[in-house]
């Protein structure tokens, strides 16, 4: 998708500049790329989490969902494309190397001595 990248940021920002008005996006498309965990708890996909950027409210999409889960990645550019969102590039492959893979979010919160993933 984005060459030299390991993930792509899509912005809760439309193509025309305007915030996209439809409330919980964010956590509703990681929600459809997650698993419900035994205990009935969602579980997030290590390749899509939420983010605010700036007060916006955005999701962080991994490169490697296209190889791990071509459907599940087709769905997020469909997404995208319906919208009319706009998508920035991420991390590059360096960065996001030091920092590994999305961790999936469990049973615990994080505290907020925790700042990153």
């Amino acid at each position: 998708m984005l060459s030299g990248v390991s993930e792509f940021v899509i912005q809760g920002i439309t193509e025309n500049g305007g915030l996209f008005q439809q409330e919980g996006w964010a956590i509703s498309l990681c929600n459809m790329l997650g698993t419900v965990g035994p205990d009935g708890r969602m579980l997030y996909s290590a390749y899509a989490r939420p983010v605010m950027i700036n007060g916006v409210s955005s999701v962080v999409i991994r490169n490697s969902l296209q190889r791990v889960d071509p459907k599940a990645f087709e769905m997020v550019k469909q997404f995208v494309a319906e919208n009319q969102l706009k998508v920035r590039s991420g991390r590059g492959s360096r960065d996001a190397e030091v920092t590994g893979v999305h961790p999936v979010i469990g049973q615990e919160r994080r505290s907020l001595e925790s700042k990153g993933w």
